[in-house]
């Protein structure tokens, strides 16, 4: 009889261990360790609707299409503007929690806060699971994490100089060259939600209002050669190459890095144009998201609309020499 006793408190134990580690991934624990350099990672953005908190159409649709990717995404960034925002901020990204979740295990996320959002501490308070104050003051808006052979870092652009113009301002400065000055990893991939380098519908009112700013900071990126810089704000899809062609205020630009502009997963759509300089591919108007596959120094791009429809494709070798 002890043996069977012996062999309940096993069996016990072991249901207990195996939902404990169910559960830990669910509530994402231990997700952002990989095992290997090859792992693949979802993007998209500005998933608010144009009256509604979310559009959850739109939402819902780019999330299945996800749901089928083989392999599945280790998890999402999102660039910003998850909903409307407003007095019901709160509920509102409850509402965006409960959409999101119903993907599983599609719901391991990683948020810009947009200027939708501009409540740091309601959204912190939405998403505990992000790390907390990183930099002093700014709580879950600017964190960094590592995952396999890369670092991703998301920054808070819902601050502004004097004049009332976006800037990523001192604290987040200072806080970013000691996050690019880590070594070790193949990939640094940063995340913001209001663009360096705008192509119309927010033109002069993105980053580009300080010129002086935007440009210290671009050569903050540049001078790390990161892999790549994710935006929203603006509501269509763009890859922008930012180089020596855009040099000013004193600062030389070295290296060729992607702005990609990824800002219609619900949101109204932009169709403005005022300045295209290196575009290599858009703006595209319509709802989107992207995969990227990264293997070893290899970072493979891909962006799909709605209807899984190939919109852009290209890969970013940090092997490369030259």
């Amino acid at each position: 009889m002890k043996w069977i006793e012996s062999k309940k408190k096993w069996i016990g134990l072991s249901c207990g261990v195996i939902l404990l580690l169910v559960c830990a991934q669910w509530m994402g624990i231990g997700k952002t360790r990989a095992s290997a350099n090859s792992f693949r990672f979802v993007v998209m953005g500005d998933t608010r609707g144009n009256s509604d908190s979310v559009n959850e159409k739109t939402l819902r649709s780019l999330l299945k299409n996800v749901k089928k990717l083989d392999p599945q995404p280790s998890f999402l960034l999102i660039t910003g503007d998850m909903v409307q925002g407003g007095s019901d901020l709160d509920k509102e990204l409850d509402e965006w929690k409960d959409i999101v979740d119903d993907y599983y295990p599609l719901s391991m996320y990683y948020p810009a806060m947009g200027n939708h959002e501009d409540d740091p501490e309601a959204f912190g308070k939405a998403f505990p699971h992000l790390p907390n104050e990183q930099v002093p003051g700014y709580g879950r808006t600017a964190y960094s994490f590592d995952y396999g052979n890369a670092r991703f870092i998301t920054l808070n652009t819902d601050h502004e100089d004097q004049d009332g113009n976006y800037v990523i301002d001192q604290p987040q400065s200072t806080w970013l060259k000691q996050q690019l000055s880590a070594p070790g990893k193949d990939h640094t991939f940063v995340m913001f939600h209001v663009p360096a380098y705008p192509v119309g519908g927010h033109y002069g009112r993105s980053l580009d209002g300080n010129k002086p700013e935007r440009d210290a900071f671009w050569h903050t990126l540049d001078a790390a050669n990161v892999t790549a810089a994710f935006v929203g704000h603006e509501h269509n899809y763009n890859r922008r190459l930012i180089n020596s062609d855009f040099d000013a205020n004193g600062y030389h630009f070295t290296h060729d890095i992607y702005q990609l502009t990824l800002g219609a997963a619900g949101s109204p759509y932009s169709k403005v144009v005022e300045d295209k300089k290196n575009v290599v591919k858009g703006p595209k108007v319509t709802s989107h998201y992207m995969t990227v596959d990264v293997d070893g120094k290899k970072a493979v791009c891909n962006v799909y609309d709605k209807d899984d429809n190939l919109l852009d494709s290209f890969t970013v070798d940090k092997g490369a020499v030259g």
